[in-house]
């Protein structure tokens, strides 16, 4: 297998978004290759953790697009 390297900026090499990244985390996480001990304060495991942000930014990016949407709607109508 080749080794390797140890690349501090390979998230912007590879161009990965957040939530691409988060996706990687927690099926990583979920998968078993990290072990299930990295948690919060509050006892909150980090798939839970990552989890949550996702579908804040998954509801977000929805909400944004469904007014993106409705907006465009008006606009075209009025034409």
């Amino acid at each position: 297998m080749k080794e390797l390297e140890y690349n501090k900026n390979i998230i912007e090499d590879l161009g990965l978004t957040e939530m691409q990244v988060l996706n990687i985390i927690s099926r990583w996480y979920v998968n078993g290759m990290m072990p299930d001990i990295i948690q919060n304060e509050d006892g909150w495991e980090l798939d839970e953790l990552v989890d949550t942000i996702f579908f804040e930014k998954f509801d977000e990016e929805k909400l944004i697009k469904d007014t993106i949407f409705s907006i465009e709607w008006h606009i075209n109508k009025k034409k």
